[in-house]
């Protein structure tokens, strides 16, 4: 068995892997706008479509930069929940060098503005994404045979999903690596990666948050479990619809609203009336949290509403840039909130001292609208616009992000302002002994 004086530099790996999912983000903004603005880019170039590069940076940001956010988080946390540290230090460099790894390989590939090797950089990108998840399976197993969880805990069976789905992470990866160059693929496996992946993610670190962190019961523990089969099943049968559309066995109409449907099941589940109702009441929260939760019920409200005013000749929001915003910005958002929450919480600095952080929030609400407006007809705006224009509209939200998360970790990660803390507050809280890494790993 291994000793827990091993496992100690575990805690406060979410520093590394944080940079490492900032840097990746400003790799993915630089590369995307190069493909789009860049007279020699692949889009100008007409070489690849703006939907097909579109679907492409979906499924490279909720495998790359993004989930470098939530395994900081997840590796950070779960050893004080459950009072066992299944991490081993050689493993969590080898996820951070992979996801870094694959997202500079796929920008590579934007910025040679060369189609066939672009494809070659994106299998090995997505390759590396693959490998990353491999590099999970034994901590997962680890973690599901001695989770510790009580009948009373307010995360519940949420909190364990997230692990079961994520392994399927790899599959999804080589596939959509495999057969980049095919439109089908791409849409079945960006909407495999939301069902599978982030759909259980955003439940999980939002009743986390709001249920364990800021104890706003949002959902009560006796309703956990039959909300996440709620969930859980409108998953399935979106999925079964997805994959029986790609084989051709049935049309778009139905996969379309189901599109929309369990994105508006997700916010529902939430219940966002409790989520304004109590940031209504309370003086600090995570406004980036609260404002991307309570976003997740209106698109998936919207795509419905779409679809049924014209499911024959349907808009792009309803079957693409709902997908699109439930990873950017929603995913993107409720990942990186938590982040800085639980930063702070590793700085120990008290509540009165933390700010809300609505300047970024309404970023969010910002690349929400912008992001929308191109989806909002039945092909898409950027054809028909000028580059100036096109510039404009893609670059606002993004450039917005990135100078908000540049500023942050400028401000916040780099220097640490205060005392950091290897236990971060609140956290020691929930079980005794209070520190976890006094426990032996098996």
């Amino acid at each position: 068995m291994a000793e827990a004086s091993e496992h100690n530099s575990t805690s406060g790996t979410y520093l590394e892997l944080t940079q490492a999912g900032i840097f990746g983000t400003m790799l993915f903004v630089t590369a995307g706008l190069w493909s789009f603005i860049s007279p020699i880019g692949l889009i100008s170039k007409g070489e690849i479509s703006p939907i097909e590069l579109t679907l492409i940076g979906t499924i490279v940001a909720s495998h790359g930069w993004v989930m470098c956010f939530v395994l900081g988080a997840a590796f950070d946390v779960l050893p004080f929940i459950h009072r066992f540290v299944p991490f081993e230090e050689a493993s969590l460099k080898s996820v951070q060098n992979l996801n870094l790894g694959g997202t500079i390989v796929i920008s590579v590939g934007l910025f040679s503005s060369n189609l066939e090797f672009f494809y070659q950089t994106f299998l090995i990108g997505m390759s590396a994404f693959a490998f990353q998840y491999v590099h999970l399976w034994n901590p997962i197993r680890k973690l599901l045979s001695n989770r510790n969880l009580g009948l009373s805990d307010p995360v519940g069976i949420a909190g364990i999903l997230p692990g079961i789905t994520i392994v399927i992470g790899s599959m999804i990866c080589l596939i959509a690596g495999l057969d980049s160059d095919n439109l089908d693929t791409l849409y079945l496996t960006m909407w495999m990666t939301i069902d599978l992946i982030w759909i259980p993610i955003c439940w999980a670190l939002s009743l986390s948050y709001f249920n364990r962190r800021r104890k706003w019961n949002i959902v009560p523990v006796n309703q956990i479990r039959i909300r996440s089969l709620i969930i859980g099943s409108t998953v399935l049968i979106h999925l079964s619809f997805e994959i029986a559309y790609f084989f051709t066995f049935v049309g778009e109409s139905i996969p379309y609203l189901l599109r929309g449907g369990v994105i508006l099941v997700l916010g529902m589940m939430l219940n966002p009336q409790r989520i304004i109702q109590n940031s209504t009441q309370e003086k600090h929260y995570s406004a980036l949290i609260v404002v991307s939760c309570t976003l997740i019920p209106v698109i998936g409200a919207i795509s419905v509403l779409l679809w049924s005013i014209d499911s024959t000749s349907p808009r792009m929001f309803v079957y693409i840039g709902n997908g699109f915003l439930m990873i950017l910005p929603i995913g993107a958002g409720i990942a990186t909130g938590y982040i800085s929450t639980l930063h702070e919480d590793h700085l120990h600095r008290r509540e009165e001292n933390r700010s809300n952080g609505w300047p970024t929030s309404i970023i969010v609400l910002i690349a929400t609208i912008s992001i929308s407006g191109p989806f909002l007809r039945e092909k898409l705006i950027f054809e028909t616009l000028s580059i100036q224009i096109r510039t404009a509209i893609i670059a606002l939200p993004f450039l917005l992000a990135l100078f908000r998360m540049s500023t942050w970790w400028r401000e916040e990660v780099i220097p640490k302002k205060g005392s950091w803390q290897r236990i971060p507050m609140f956290w020691d809280e929930i079980h005794q002994p209070l520190d976890p890494y006094e426990f032996e790993s098996e």
